[in-house]
């Protein structure tokens, strides 16, 4: 699908509040994402997190309307942990079925809390969510994905994982593709996030884009600003009217934010969970 993007290519995205007066009736979501904390604090502690930073002066911007391409394709995530702590996170779709995300969010480590840690329980999947409007509805999952080095150890190296529906609500959606880049490439190009920070009105996307500022074997830095909330979010870069997943958000920093990069490895991993 072709990507709308201004003279930096990025994303062109109005800065407005959409007016949409359609709601999803109350009784199928309660849960207010206020009063939920960020899946990042189970396995890394309370705010300041690896998942929380804002790079001098915030310039996100909101998305007026989810329902456009590639907006719909981000979910915001309602996570049950292992002994039903509710959590919320940020998800993308990279196949019909299949959302690419942070490992701490379908796999809780060091909580601290007995019976928490573990594969959590199970995730709703709200894409395009924008407050109480849930214009696609909801998934709900209990099959996910991770590596071992993630699972078993917690090495932040190979912290991603993915998010398998019973359904194939990608194909209503659509999805970001995932790709391999050179460190020259990636460092040359612009990153660019979108997700569901804590830090705004509860359920709304906010997106935003910046320079990468550095890349290591099984990282990308950036100054992009993100918040709690937006563990998993994709960061990509759109080329030639193709958005191309470079790597996954995990972790706010003193100086960069950083996610997950996505080397040989972790691209077979995400097909092989597509498939």
């Amino acid at each position: 699908m072709p990507a709308r993007t201004n003279v930096d290519g990025v994303e062109d995205v109005p800065g407005f509040q959409r007016l949409d007066t359609s709601r999803l009736a109350r009784d199928v979501w309660r849960a207010p994402s206020a009063t939920l904390p960020d899946i990042a604090t189970a396995s890394f502690g309370p705010p300041p997190s690896p998942a929380e930073s804002a790079m001098g002066p915030d310039d996100r911007v909101r998305i007026a309307d989810t329902t456009a391409y590639p907006w719909r394709a981000h979910a915001s995530l309602l996570i049950t942990a292992a002994d039903g702590a509710l959590y919320y996170g940020t998800g993308w779709f990279i196949g019909p079925h299949t959302l690419a995300t942070a490992g701490h969010v379908v796999c809780i480590k060091n909580s601290g809390v007995p019976g928490r840690d573990g594969w959590v329980r199970s995730i709703r999947v709200m894409p395009g969510r924008d407050g109480e409007t849930l214009p696609y509805g909801f998934a709900t999952s209990t099959v996910f994905r991770s590596t071992e080095a993630w699972t078993k150890t917690g090495d932040r190296n190979y912290d991603y994982g993915a998010i398998i529906l019973p359904t194939d609500l990608g194909n209503v959606t659509g999805w970001l593709g995932f790709a391999v880049f050179p460190d020259a490439d990636l460092l040359a190009g612009t990153g660019e996030i979108s997700g569901y920070p804590a830090d705004k009105p509860p359920g709304t996307q906010w997106y935003g884009s910046r320079e990468i500022s550095s890349v290591s074997p099984t990282k990308v830095y950036y100054k992009i600003d993100t918040m709690g909330g937006q563990s998993g979010s994709a960061v990509y870069r759109a080329m030639e009217g193709t958005r191309y997943g470079v790597a996954v958000h995990a972790y706010g920093g003193a100086t960069a934010n950083s996610g997950t990069r996505i080397t040989q490895p972790v691209y077979d991993n995400l097909q092989a969970w597509c498939d």
